[in-house]
Formats: C-alpha cells, sequence, structure tokens
C-alpha cells in the first residue's frame, strides 16, 4: 500500500493544484448562499474524482495492469504516452501565458453570484474532468494503483485516499472559510486575486513537474 501511495501522490497533489476550482470555490463563498453552494461545488467535484478513478481503475484490473506479481508491460508506455501529453500541454500553457490578458477571470466563473445548487455542483463536475491535466492524473493514478495492489479492499483505500488529496484545492478554501477567523474574507480574496493573475504560470510549472515524473516512471519501467 505504501508503495502505491507513494506511486499516486504527485499525481493526486496534480489534480489539487486546480487554479479555476480554487478561483470558483472562493468566488461562490462570496456570493450569496455561498455557504451551501461552496458545498454543492465541492462534492461536485469530487463525486467527478470518485467516478472517473473507480472507472479506469476496474479498466486498468482488467486490462491487466498488474500481471504476475508485477505492473503489466503496457504501464510504462502508457505513463509515457501521458508524459508526453503532459509536456506538449506545459508549451501550450507558456503560450498561453505570454497571450493572457493579466487579471482577467475566465468567463465561466462569472456572474456565479446567480448560481443555483444544481449550478455549482454542475460546475465542479465539469471543472474537475473538462480539465485534461485532471483526467490525465486520474488515470495515471488509477492505473498505477491498478498494477500495484491486486485486492479489492487496498485498491478502495488507495482511491480514497487519492480522492481526498485531489480535493484539497477546493475544500481547503472552505475550511478557511467555515473557521470564521476575522482574517479569513481578506486571505481568501488574496488567493484569488494572486491565482487569476497567475493562472497559466502556475499551469505551466506544474505540468512541466508532472510530465518530468510521468516520464521518469515511464523510462524506470522501460530499463
Amino acid at each position: 500500500m505504501g508503495e502505491a501511495v507513494g506511486q499516486f501522490l504527485s499525481h493526486a497533489v496534480g489534480v489539487a493544484i486546480s487554479p479555476l476550482a480554487l478561483v470558483a470555490v472562493i468566488a461562490i463563498l462570496t456570493a450569496p448562499r455561498g455557504r451551501a453552494n461552496a458545498l454543492w461545488f465541492a462534492l461536485g467535484w469530487m463525486l467527478a474524482v470518485v467516478a472517473v478513478f473507480a472507472a479506469l481503475l476496474v479498466v486498468g484490473a482488467r486490462a491487466g495492469a498488474r500481471h504476475d506479481g508485477h505492473p503489466g508491460a503496457w504501464v510504462s508506455w502508457f505513463r509515457l504516452v501521458l508524459g508526453v501529453l503532459l509536456a506538449l500541454m506545459a508549451l501550450r500553457q507558456l503560450r498561453l501565458a505570454a497571450a493572457s490578458e493579466e487579471g482577467a477571470l475566465p468567463p465561466r466563473l462569472r456572474n456565479l453570484e446567480q448560481f443555483t445548487p444544481a449550478n455549482c455542483l454542475t460546475l465542479g463536475i465539469v471543472l474537475a474532468l473538462a480539465n485534461p491535466k485532471n483526467v490525465t492524473q486520474i488515470a495515471t493514478g488509477a492505473v498505477g494503483v491498478a498494477s500495484e495492489i491486486s485486492h479489492t479492499g487496498g485498491r478502495i483505500t488507495a482511491e480514497a485516499i487519492f480522492v481526498a488529496i485531489a480535493s484539497l484545492g477546493v475544500l481547503i478554501p472552505l475550511l478557511v472559510h467555515f473557521s470564521g477567523h476575522p482574517a479569513a474574507h481578506q486571505t481568501l480574496q488574496r488567493w484569488r486575486d494572486w491565482t487569476v493573475r497567475n493562472h497559466y504560470a502556475i499551469m505551466a510549472v506544474l505540468f512541466i513537474l508532472l510530465s518530468a515524473k510521468t516520464l521518469g516512471d515511464a523510462i524506470s519501467g522501460l530499463l
């Protein structure tokens, strides 16, 4: 179990570091009915991660991710392909960072004060799944668990750990808000403003690190 957690830890953190989700949950918290709507948003995010991870875990297990007590031969090739895709995504983010309007809020995150609980639930699902970075990291984590753990109980535990870590980016702002600290609102606004300004740069650096980790695991498995 420990080795499996070590394998997917960086990928779960990669999902958690999602600037748009952070900006969205902070914006929802400052809107009318913010607390309830933010909880719905977090629920949507977590349900999406749970569903996709579980589906890919089953697919990976049935495809022979673990064979004769060892990771299947295709697992390393799968990681190699994802690592290359992440490198390409990093280049795209660098281009977007150079061309973006500093401080511009993405269109999908405007007018959040008009969102209903159902809208917030849907937004959480969309932001979790519409980002290729999240999908690649969930896929890598799920295949990693399928290749390292053979029993169902261990896989369920590993998925629970992955989902908890992957959701920290939306849960931490909630904890700060619900703490009731006098400076909580100002703290969240600073986080929001900084994230909006540096969104593309954050993503570019993250993609580079995730690509290096994934490619390293792939090459290690192939040699």
